[in-house]
């Protein structure tokens, strides 16, 4: 039985009137975009595709399963003419180029915007030893195959020229409690300067104090940690695979559970040695040892690096717990990539590409915004509502608004239920093979590029 929240409850209602704003105020022309275009400076004439016209279009364009700029258009049109206004044109030049004139800073300050109204709409039960957690992990985008793209972001060095797609690798730091997603690096696939780890560390900066990070073995290094500390951030992480752990050394705090010094190494390459000096000879981390058992599976273990230091505040139990909730980052991951079709863009500039990219994340947290305000009406956990369900009923909800049906107040609380019945089940340690069933059409590889293979057909013909 579904239990709804008492009027009495102030705080959760306050709560609950945060997530149900931003997702009402996005799916119509909003106009917290035209402020923050004027504390950018960013000038523009009044027009039908204005700044708040053209990103309400295109957030509205990467959550739609239509995701084409002609989609666009003609959604425009029915919501111009159901407010009584004239109809445009349904070429898509105009819509094309208004985006294009949009600056790449704007997508960014809307995003963190729409990460903090999500923050506002958190519950504290949700939260780990009243602390907020943050999940880190990265994943990689194809692009358009144009020459703009492919000098900012190549492809693969194994492909041959004009045969591969532009490709980024991307990180991305993602709320334990509610899902979504708050800051965002990217940056090539191969190079310098490139790999996870870089990323974070032109992000860390930006991570609130007092938060905890969660990630997997790659991030537990020396510097992650050292940096971590030195911004007051926690990390939990998996151990590093190439670090030797004995627990036989260090101070005790209980079985499998001790404290060890990770000492300076030597300086890397892209670090100044100005920089280099302002880190400590060594630093203290926790490493705590526990075993994950699964019916008919070999018993694994897993040893954890954090610095939170504290056993009696922060037993090895609830890390271990904590731990095992990490794999949800995956999940978010795949329903940016899978379910709202992220894994490949369409734009045709790099400039582009990183707007579609913020447009992608804006309409990701308003689902989760979404999710929120379900879960604090029906008292249940955001993370065990089904993320595509709830996407695919607030496109349903959008189009009703868009077109002044009426009783929208109506339309809101039946979208609210429907994504609380809408649910996934509790797998904890779900295995899934990375195999497909269905087999691929037998198409030949490219190995030259078209344009110059479809010059040789045409001229054999």
């Amino acid at each position: 039985m579904l239990t709804e929240l008492t009027d009495s409850d102030d705080r959760l209602q306050s709560k609950f009137r945060s997530a149900s704003e931003l997702v009402r105020e996005f799916l119509l022309p909003n106009a917290e975009v035209l402020t923050i275009c004027e504390e950018l400076g960013h000038e523009f004439r009044d027009r039908v595709f204005n700044p708040m016209i053209t990103v309400w279009m295109f957030v509205t364009q990467v959550i739609s399963a239509d995701k084409s700029c002609q989609k666009a258009v003609a959604r425009l049109n029915a919501w111009r003419v159901a407010n009584g206004l004239r109809k445009v044109s349904s070429e898509t030049t105009s819509y094309c180029k208004a985006r294009c004139r949009l600056p790449v800073a704007l997508f960014e300050r809307l995003l963190r915007w729409t990460a903090t109204r999500c923050e506002e709409a958190t519950d504290e039960t949700w939260l780990f030893c009243g602390r907020v957690v943050e999940m880190v992990d990265g994943w990689t985008v194809t692009m358009a195959d144009s020459k703009e793209i492919q000098k900012a972001y190549p492809q693969m060095a194994s492909q041959k020229p004009g045969c591969g797609f532009p490709i980024a690798r991307m990180i991305g730091l993602f709320s334990l409690a509610t899902g979504a997603i708050n800051l965002t690096a990217m940056a090539s696939y191969q190079g310098k300067q490139t790999g996870e780890t870089s990323l974070l560390r032109s992000i860390l900066e930006h991570i609130l104090p007092g938060r905890i990070l969660l990630a997997d073995r790659y991030y537990a290094s020396y510097w992650l940690l050292a940096m971590s500390e030195r911004r007051n951030i926690d990390l939990v992480a998996r151990a590093h695979h190439l670090r030797k752990i004995d627990f036989r050394r260090g101070l005790k705090q209980g079985y499998l559970d001790q404290i060890v010094a990770y000492h300076r190494p030597e300086r890397s390459s892209w670090m100044s040695e100005n920089e280099y000096n302002q880190y400590p000879t060594f630093i203290l981390v926790r490493h705590l040892r526990y075993k994950v058992t699964r019916r008919g599976y070999r018993t694994r273990e897993v040893t954890l690096a954090t610095t939170l230091l504290d056993a009696e505040l922060y037993s090895a139990a609830e890390l271990a717990s904590l731990y095992g909730r990490r794999w949800s980052v995956e999940l978010h991951i795949r329903s940016l990539k899978t379910q709202m079709t992220m894994e490949h863009l369409r734009c045709q500039s790099p400039q582009m590409v990183r707007k579609e990219i913020h447009c992608h994340m804006i309409g990701y947290n308003l689902v989760r915004a979404a999710m929120l305000a379900s879960a604090l009406k029906f008292h249940l956990c955001p993370t065990r509502l089904s993320f595509t369900g709830a996407m695919q009923a607030l496109e349903e909800f959008a189009s009703c608004i868009r077109l002044r049906s009426g009783r929208s107040a109506e339309q809101w609380e039946s979208l609210l239920e429907t994504i609380s019945e809408l649910t996934v089940g509790h797998r904890p340690g779900r295995c899934e093979p990375r195999e497909l069933k269905r087999r691929q059409k037998k198409y030949k590889l490219m190995q030259k590029p078209r344009d110059p293979n479809r010059n040789r057909f045409a001229t054999a013909a």
